[in-house]
């Protein structure tokens, strides 16, 4: 009955079809966490009123791309990258007929801060005319992505791939128990080395690991920033500053710590053309073959889009912050309509009107506010002062007068009591 319904040698039941991931599906969570803010956002303009529409749409969007770009950049996989077209071996394990099986391929490298994504997609890269109709495999698909990190614990951990070994050497050893396809355990493999001049797995997570927590703490100080704009402008700004410090910080120390002697590169001997030629010498008529090769290729990452976009984005919000803190300076009322602030001016002479009628003399002008006297006196509305109100004068009190008061002796119960 077991093998009713079936041919043979296929099984009844089959497993899921797994399907080679294409997108990082944390990055595009976030990213569309971002665009459902923004949508929200371009839902209300219309119900803004005025120049503060358009004041209101740079704040909103300027902060959701720095946000944004601080949350992808740390977790991306673009931080060095690089890949290759080249002809190589596909399976570790086969040689049919004693002749290698090689298969026409792209081959990517993609280094992120909390560990490694390599992909590998059979195509045609031009080494023969007609690879496409005789692939060595035809009745497979060739697409693989394998991410293997470092992070969570970020230790090095002892030499080998037992318990006791880092995270990287263990999803590793995993892969070959799996088996994967060569190019990518070829590539991992560098990795896993850590001695001698060969440390480029342990570089590589010891700048993961400062710079993400660099941008953990820029995407703090922006979120700080954020709240201080709402109270005073001036403080917001310096925070911005300092989160674009904290970006361009992050870059230098991946960029910095990541240098190594060699520099890490990945040698793929592209296939042997097999071509014999016979030639005879001109004494004993001997044969010889030589073989024809191709060229060997070389896969050399290089610094990806997200540490690009982190440098720039955090060279645009340090000067961002200096220009705000500047326009806050010497032109505070734009910097409060841009804020949409209710600000009261440290010269009083900004409010000054003409005229014709004095104040009385028994008032008195409201007083001068100054900076670093009672508070701040930017982002804060002061409602029903206006700067010629005045303020009536506390009352003199006066010393009392010194009049002698006469005390009269009072006569005691006894003296009443007794006979005159």
């Amino acid at each position: 009955m077991g093998n009713s319904f079936r041919n043979q040698p296929g099984p009844t039941l089959y497993p899921e079809n797994k399907t080679p991931v294409t997108e990082d599906v944390l990055e595009v969570g976030l990213l569309f966490a971002a665009s459902i803010i923004a949508f929200s956002f371009i839902l209300i303009i219309p119900g803004i009123r005025g120049t503060e529409r358009l004041w209101a749409t740079v704040r909103v969007f300027t902060a959701l791309f720095i946000g944004c770009v601080i949350l992808v950049s740390n977790f991306g996989y673009c931080w060095y990258c690089g890949s290759i077209c080249t002809r190589t071996q596909y399976k570790a394990y086969i040689s049919p007929a004693g002749s290698r099986q090689e298969i026409e391929a792209r081959i990517g490298l993609y280094i992120g801060l909390r560990g490694t994504n390599i992909t590998l997609r059979e195509q045609s890269c031009g080494f023969e005319d007609n690879y496409i109709n005789e692939k060595p495999f035809p009745n497979e698909e060739i697409d693989y992505n394998e991410q293997i990190l470092w992070a969570d614990p970020w230790g090095q951990g002892r030499l080998g791939f037992g318990r006791y070994a880092g995270r990287y050497n263990r999803e590793f050893r995993a892969l070959q128990f799996r088996g994967a396809p060569y190019p990518i355990l070829w590539i991992a493999e560098y990795f896993t080395l850590d001695g001698e001049l060969i440390r480029w797995g342990r570089k590589f997570r010891t700048a993961g690991w400062y710079t993400h927590i660099l941008l953990w703490t820029a995407f703090a100080t922006y979120l700080i920033a954020i709240l201080l704009y709402i109270f005073n402008i001036q403080q917001g700004a310096k925070f911005t500053v300092i989160t674009g410090c904290l970006m361009i910080l992050s870059v230098f120390a991946y960029g910095v710590i990541i240098i190594n002697d060699p520099p890490l590169e990945l040698p793929f001997q592209d296939a042997a053309l097999n071509r014999s030629t016979s030639n005879a010498t001109t004494s004993n008529a001997t044969t010889s073959n030589a073989t024809t090769t191709l060229p060997s290729t070389v896969l050399k990452p290089s610094f990806g889009w997200s540490w690009w976009l982190t440098l720039w984005t955090g060279v645009g919000t340090f000067f961002l912050g200096i220009f705000i803190l500047v326009l806050d300076k010497f032109w505070p009322s734009t910097a409060a309509a841009i804020f949409h602030h209710s600000i009261i001016e440290d010269d009083l002479s900004f409010f000054e009107e003409d005229s014709e009628e004095p104040a009385p003399e028994e008032y008195r002008t409201a007083p001068r506010i100054q900076r670093g006297q009672g508070g701040t006196t930017r982002g804060r509305t002061r409602r029903g002062l206006k700067p010629h109100d005045t303020v009536r004068p506390w009352p003199e009190i006066k010393a009392p007068s010194e009049e002698v008061i006469e005390l009269q002796e009072v006569p005691t119960a006894k003296e009443e009591q007794a006979p005159q």
